[in-house]
């Protein structure tokens, strides 16, 4: 069994100056960022870092680039490709709000460090959030957070070869980028060297090979980057909806069927949704996983200090945000809840917002159990808080799925404001409705199949769908009729033959 300690974060702030350098000494040796212990700040391995890229609208630039966003896109992919076990993504345009304690990495133009005054002749600042963790028993620092702020009170263009009047944004953005992935200035720590990775801006457009061999000296080594097997399961379920407290958190039930176990990933997805454009998202999720009996299986807050960390991140499950929170399990056939609540401790009180539950099947191999009939309960309120539960079909046939929307039944096992009456609709992946209901009884085709199928919701007023689908991404909204908000349930059920 792993163990994991973590310290408070701690930040640091890398600067880049105007004034020009352009002789270079004997080479000597990159250098890399380290906390005050000596230990080496590095992201956790196989990590995608998602850039919040906020640089403004559309602008011609001399290089050809239609804006400071694109620019920005590109000065990251300059280094993605030295970098065997972390990756760099951008959202161009992010609708994400920048702040310096968000634990998103926010890149933009601004007069002010955050409401503090940029030093002299500094073009642009990286500020690092980072943690210690002990997991078993070694001491690793941790990229928490990365922000990038570019002094708005310099004329920037983007541009290539010597420098010009106008300061170019895109060597500088490499150079900021770097400390982003861990590289300190070498001229600043008696080194002496080509590297864009010096303190001072000069006619060094690109990355050096000084740089690149800082860069792969962090991150050559790693785990395998891995694949789930495409099989014939509900490769992933998800549920968004508003995450209160109390009997209001988000719970989702799974059942693991077959005779053999299964390993997935379970995540508790909250800030980053703020890049999808959804308002409202909770700031910190935690996820625990319980078996049949209640008890505790596994709990996580903030992925990125787990020992797993690495492991869920070599799947491409990372979460964007470091404090939202993931596990990977190897579950035996059974019952299981997942429950995805706000982080609270003696002094702070639960965070609430929009969040998601998502789990996702890896199927290591075809003799695998599988996560077969998934629920998930939640509040179901009106606009972007109603309850949504998105699902994967793998393989390459056709899969039957029973569809379910609960709503006045649970009020029958102890639920208190359960939704009065629900309605239900399935989209796929390109947003076309394939199938409504309400009232399962009426207006339903497939009625008398669902009941014969033992699916019968006990309420009237209750939704279900049996639907032949082809391999792909779909959606099921759950809402309340005439805008009714309560707590509601959305199932999916695969009624192929589960593994011998």
């Amino acid at each position: 069994m792993s163990l994991a300690m973590v310290t408070r974060s701690a930040l640091r702030i890398y600067w880049l100056a105007l004034v020009a350098f352009f002789g270079v000494s004997p080479l000597r040796a990159y250098v890399l960022e380290m906390d005050n212990n000596g230990h080496a700040i590095s992201w956790t391995r196989d990590r995608t870092v998602v850039m919040q890229l906020s640089l403004g609208g559309p602008q011609q630039l001399t290089d050809g680039f239609t804006s400071f966003n694109q620019s920005a896109l590109d000065a990251l992919n300059v280094w993605n490709p030295y970098l065997a076990h972390v990756r760099f993504a951008g959202v161009l345009n992010s609708p994400v709000v920048p702040n310096g304690n968000d634990e998103e990495m926010s890149v933009l133009f601004s007069s002010t460090i955050f409401g503090q005054t940029f030093g002299s002749s500094t073009l642009a600042v990286s500020l690092l959030s980072y943690r210690d963790a002990t997991i078993n028993g070694m001491t690793q620092t941790f990229m928490e957070e990365t922000d990038t702020l570019f002094n708005t009170m310099y004329d920037w263009d983007s541009y290539r070869g010597p420098l010009r009047a106008a300061m170019d944004f895109h060597r500088v953005a490499i150079h900021e980028f770097g400390h982003t992935l861990g590289l300190d200035h070498p001229d600043t720590h008696g080194q002496h060297v080509t590297a864009i990775m010096n303190s001072t801006i000069s006619n060094i457009d690109t990355v050096q090979a000084d740089d690149i061999a800082g860069v792969q000296s962090i991150y050559s080594t790693g785990p395998a980057y891995q694949t789930s097997v495409n099989g014939p399961v509900l490769r992933n379920i998800s549920t968004r909806g508003f995450i209160g407290t109390g009997d209001n958190v988000l719970i989702g039930g799974f059942i693991i069927q077959g005779s053999q176990p299964a390993t997935v990933i379970v995540r508790g997805i909250g800030f980053s949704l703020s890049s999808l454009g959804i308002t409202n998202a909770i700031v910190d999720t935690v996820v625990t996983v319980f078996d049949s009996s209640g008890r505790q299986v596994a709990t996580n807050d903030d992925w990125f200090t787990s020992a797993d960390g690495p492991t869920i991140a070599s799947y491409g499950l990372d979460p964007a945000d470091s404090i939202e929170s993931a596990l990977i399990l190897t579950l035996n056939p059974g019952s299981y809840t997942a429950v995805v609540q706000g982080y609270s401790d003696s002094s702070t009180p639960a965070a609430t917002g929009v969040g998601l539950f998502e789990l996702f099947d890896l199927h290591p191999n075809t003799t695998a159990g599988r996560a077969g009939n998934v629920s998930t309960r939640g509040q179901v309120g009106t606009g972007g808080s109603v309850l949504i539960g998105g699902f994967i079909i793998g393989g390459n046939q056709p899969k039957q799925v029973i569809v379910r929307a609960m709503g006045p039944s649970l009020a029958n096992s102890g639920v208190a404001n359960s939704l009065s009456d629900p309605t239900l609709e399935l989209h796929d992946g390109n947003g076309n409705t394939v199938q409504s209901n309400n009232d399962w009884q009426q207006q339903n085709p497939d009625a008398a199949m669902i009941a014969s199928l033992g699916f019968a919701p006990s309420d009237p007023r209750e939704s279900a769908l049996l639907a032949t689908l082809s391999p792909g991404s779909y959606t099921a909204v759950v809402q309340g009729v005439n805008g009714a908000t309560g707590v509601g349930l959305v199932e999916v059920y695969d009624l192929s033959s589960p593994p011998p």
